[in-house]
């Protein structure tokens, strides 16, 4: 796959990156734009989920509740400082959590076949067609050598995240739908369903399917689950004209989102197959020590650090959080993402800086010395990132990224990047360590790893006691 001679995605990378002296500035914001956090749908007949359970076997509603819930949904709430505060299963940018998922399913149970919304707060799928239309996502994402069961999508309604971040929102709607995706495929494969990853897929046929604005809510990559009977025919996909409650009183339009966007996208048939041309051959990662249930407790137990002790990390941990961030991903794309750390405390490692060696399964030191202090200033002066142990950096070379895979590419490179992101955090949470995804300075971190000029610089995670 050729690059092309512009590339809009090296343009929205280049004019998103963080650097110092202007990026760490306050703006004001009019609390009137800040929208809600749910998408919600106006009338709709909606199904309760039965508690999580059924954790082996084939795919049952109480399974699919369990794969949910411990991905995207609200495990525990707590009164802070006179507010009510929600916690999610998996991390998001500034806690607004804009990632929606919708299921695509044959009868599960009670549940009849249609397309369904995700209601996290009320823990309900909302029903948005009736009828059989997993042809329809398979044709789509070009999954021609098995039926699955069950598909989830997951979009993101940019403006959620947008209203703070601005046009560095679109790479959080990746990130974000990667750390969704950990918890996600663990969990599904933990149960034997055989998840498999996909971000090629046509898009208009997708969003058209959900129902869902591109210019303001799109679908980011899908999950397909177990293999079933045979699909049915798909009926014939009308225009959806469901209500919404409106997120905000208005909305502030970022164009270089929809530029970047709509130059990802995949809109026929010749540009599906050309992405699924350069797919790996299956990868999947090492079996989970993890049953599903022990994984759904340490889910249930992940939370965001925001400081760390001055204790070290032991040489068995360290080994444990790396083969995390370097496990093969079961995906319709080659890995694209190499991971960098800054060793701050772990015993009997030198402190320094460090490159992945995924063949050799080991670390190669690139500099010795003291980078606390460094930590926290390209984590966008963020004491955290010099108190922890380690600090993780997932990297990517856009020039191959970008001459392998097409615009589509830059897409799948920063999803990986939050996805592996949201390894570390569970193998973080399992060992009982603490962990939390920052952000970063681009062209300084890619600097200090020596890394060339089309290094982009994709997922900071921290960890530490």
């Amino acid at each position: 796959m050729m690059e092309q001679e512009t590339s809009a995605a090296r343009e929205y990378h280049e004019a998103t990156k963080h650097r110092p002296g202007e990026s760490t500035q306050r703006r004001l914001i009019d609390v009137e734009l800040i929208p809600k956090q749910y998408k919600r749908y106006i009338g709709l007949p909606a199904m309760r989920l039965p508690s999580p359970g059924d954790p082996d076997g084939p795919l049952t509603l109480p399974a699919l509740s369990a794969l949910l819930h411990y991905s995207a949904g609200i495990l525990r709430r707590r009164r802070i400082n006179g507010q009510d505060v929600e916690f999610r299963a998996a991390s998001c940018t500034g806690a607004l959590y804009h990632i929606e998922l919708y299921v695509v399913c044959g009868a599960v149970g009670d549940l009849r076949s249609g397309v369904y919304h995700y209601d996290a707060p009320a823990e309900t799928l909302v029903s948005l067609r009736d009828g059989d239309y997993r042809a329809a996502i398979a044709d789509a994402a070009g999954i021609e050598d098995s039926a699955p069961e069950a598909f989830v999508v997951m979009t993101a309604t940019f403006w959620r995240n947008a209203w703070r971040y601005e046009e560095r929102a679109y790479r959080h709607a990746f990130w974000d739908s990667g750390t969704i995706a950990a918890n996600l495929l663990a969990l599904a494969d933990a149960r034997g369903l055989a998840p498999r990853l996909s971000v090629g897929f046509i898009d208009d046929t997708v969003n058209h399917l959900l129902g869902v604005d591109d210019h303001r809510e799109a679908a980011t990559c899908i999950v397909a689950f177990g293999a079933g009977a045979r699909h049915a025919a798909t009926p014939e996909i009308d225009t959806l004209s469901e209500s919404t409650e409106p997120l905000s009183k208005t909305e502030i339009e970022y164009p270089a989102i929809w530029r970047t966007h709509a130059a990802t996208n995949l809109r026929h048939a010749p540009a599906l197959r050309q992405w699924l041309d350069n797919a790996p051959d299956e990868a999947r990662p090492k079996a989970s020590a993890q049953t599903s249930a022990a994984l759904e407790r340490i889910i249930g137990r992940r939370g965001s650090a925001r400081h760390f002790k001055d204790e070290p990390l032991t040489r068995p941990e360290l080994g444990e959080l790396m083969e995390a961030a370097i496990q093969p991903i079961t995906a319709d794309f080659p890995a694209l993402t190499q991971a960098f750390a800054i060793v701050n405390d772990v015993e009997g490692l030198p402190v320094g800086t460090y490159r992945s060696d995924t063949q050799a399964q080991r670390l190669q030191r690139l500099q010795r010395g003291n980078f606390r202090e460094a930590a926290a200033h390209l984590a966008l002066e963020q004491p955290a990132a010099g108190e922890a142990a380690l600090n993780v950096y997932f990297i990517a070379h856009l020039d191959d990224v970008l001459t392998t895979q097409g615009e589509r590419g830059y897409r799948a490179a920063q999803l990986e990047a939050g996805l592996r992101g949201g390894r570390v955090y569970l193998k973080a949470t399992a060992l009982g360590l603490r962990a939390t995804g920052l952000t970063f300075y681009d062209d300084e971190v890619a600097k200090l790893f020596g890394e060339p000029e089309d290094a982009a610089v994709l997922f900071l995670i921290v960890v530490g006691r």
